[in-house]
């Protein structure tokens, strides 16, 4: 796996409402994975993983989650 520079997250604005997509967690991986590279899928699990636990990606409140 090769590593990448990664940069300072820009601050956020609390002046504008933000962005509110929803969408399919598939279509969330499939959209990760079409930019990284093919055997680097534990990078994206990473991603979404850190999403899931940071709030940028949320479940709606009567979303079925299922093992």
């Amino acid at each position: 796996m090769q590593r990448s520079t990664v940069g300072p997250t820009p601050a956020s604005s609390t002046d504008e409402t933000p962005i509110r997509v929803t969408t399919t967690l598939y279509d969330v991986m499939a959209a990760l994975q079409s930019v990284v590279a093919p055997e680097e899928d534990g990078v994206v699990v990473a991603i979404v993983a850190a999403w899931l636990r940071s709030g940028r990606v949320r479940f709606p409140a009567d979303a079925t989650l299922a093992a």
